[in-house]
């Protein structure tokens, strides 16, 4: 993988990189451009936000990265990577290509083989490959505008890499430096994608024809804000604050630009008939 240090401290110099870089290890060494190492630790850490900050120190660091702003990136002008494809044997290469889209939703899968979360992601034809992950988008002034995520890879594609957003990336980067857990929100139910017919089988859930996007609710957690609710099991949720939800994926989503102890508004369909009803979340646990 790759990473950029991003900021400082009087001791201390602070990496970004992806949370699926380092989150099979239980140590992380660097290997800077000078061919110089170091043994870093991890400060914090989130797989939905797929964002890590990783601590060394001060005085083993070259540079720190100039941040830029992906809003003001346009599509169609030019970007740069550097990273270490294939492994640190081609560290520092570095990548050109155009910003091909903006505010791109591409689905992605955090516990399984099933897409269970969406990434807002900027799209690049800047050569991508393993062992950039984590490494910086940069636009023509050499700025980070985003951070290395991913690739969509089959035989048929071609030049289709995704970064986060810096602002994205740097959300949560005041909880993960202090060592914090993100505080994700809970809606408190267990869901079932429209197109599991067998789990929507094995739950008894029967959906109309007519309803082809949304997501059916299975159980709900006791405690939990939509136990609080006038959601039951077999509803069809099928807009979080106005916004549609295709599936679960697309739900969490929604779900998370909130907070928790906010309190948002569901749609969903009994009986054939739309109701809202207000659900007031609490913490992930």
């Amino acid at each position: 993988g790759t990473g950029f240090v991003y900021d400082t401290d009087d001791d201390n110099a602070f990496i970004m990189t992806n949370h699926h870089v380092i989150e099979s290890g239980d140590r992380v060494k660097i290997t800077y451009s000078d061919d110089s190492e170091a043994y870093a630790g991890v400060v914090g850490s989130d797989e939905y936000a797929d964002i890590a900050v990783l601590k060394v120190e001060k005085s083993s660091i070259l540079e720190v990265a100039s941040i830029g702003k992906s809003e003001e990136v346009k599509v169609g002008d030019t970007v740069f990577t550097v990273g270490s494809p294939m492994g640190k044997d081609f560290r520092g290469t570095a990548t050109r290509g155009i910003l091909s889209g903006k505010d791109r939703l591409v689905s992605v899968s955090i516990g399984g083989s099933q897409a269970d979360w969406i990434m807002n992601v900027m799209q690049t034809d800047a050569a991508i490959n393993p062992g950039n992950s984590g490494g910086p988008l940069l636009n023509v002034n050499g700025e980070v505008i985003g951070v290395n995520s991913m690739k969509l890879v089959q035989d048929e594609i071609e030049g289709m890499g995704f970064a986060i957003p810096i602002e994205i990336a740097m959300a949560h980067l005041g909880e993960l430096e202090k060592g914090k857990k993100i505080e994700w929100p809970m809606l408190g139910i267990s869901m079932v994608n429209l197109t599991d017919t067998s789990s929507l089988y094995r739950y008894n859930i029967k959906v109309d024809d007519n309803i082809t996007e949304g997501v059916a609710v299975a159980d709900i957690s006791k405690g939990s804000g939509a136990a609080s609710s006038d959601l039951k099991v077999g509803d069809i949720v099928t807009k979080l604050n106005g916004q549609k939800v295709k599936n679960s994926a697309y739900l969490r989503y929604e779900l998370y630009k909130n907070k928790p102890g906010d309190s948002i508004e569901l749609t969903y369909i009994r009986n054939g008939k739309e109701h809202t009803t207000k659900v007031k979340l609490t913490k992930l646990s």
